[in-house]
């Protein structure tokens, strides 16, 4: 009996394909692997972003010291690198007639320990005044706007405006 099991080596340009898409399948599965750890980290980045609540995401935002081309209105203060898991939201709508005036009075209670949950929500959660932000919420000083955005954030009940 003959053996008939002649099995002819590759050709150069057939283990020249081979090598190749193993090598982009290696990329491709290292780029997917870390993919899923990036993915993680942007995920907290955008809860920890001043935009942390979808109601504020085309709302002009500030830190403190800088002014809204409109004075006037209704606005939140909320603070910087936040969970947005969190039962408890860092979210204080108020209504000013004079954005600059109203908002460094805050501040200054804020900094003199004069707004309780405020100053006891930055020591838990070792938070500076320089990671304060301001959003302009409306561009109208209404109170019927102000308790809307109040109970549309939930601020009354997990947030500062209790």
């Amino acid at each position: 009996m003959e053996n008939n099991t002649n099995i002819k080596p590759l050709p150069s340009w057939g283990i020249a394909i081979l090598i190749i898409v193993f090598v982009l399948a290696l990329i491709i599965a290292c780029w997917g692997f870390f993919s899923g750890f990036n993915l993680k980290r942007k995920h907290s980045a955008t809860s920890s972003s001043i935009v942390w609540n979808e109601l504020f995401l085309n709302k002009k935002t500030i830190k403190f010291g800088q002014s809204f081309d409109i004075n006037h209105g209704i606005f939140a203060l909320t603070f910087a690198k936040v969970e947005k898991n969190d039962f408890f939201l860092p979210i204080y709508i108020f209504a000013a007639d004079d954005f600059e005036y109203e908002s460094k009075e805050l501040v200054l209670k804020i900094v003199e320990n004069e707004f309780e949950t405020i100053n006891n929500y930055m020591k838990e959660n070792k938070k500076t005044v320089k990671e304060i932000f301001f959003v302009q919420l409306e561009e109208i000083n209404s109170k019927v706007k102000k308790e809307e955005w109040i109970k549309l954030t939930g601020s009354k009940n997990r947030g500062f405006n209790t």
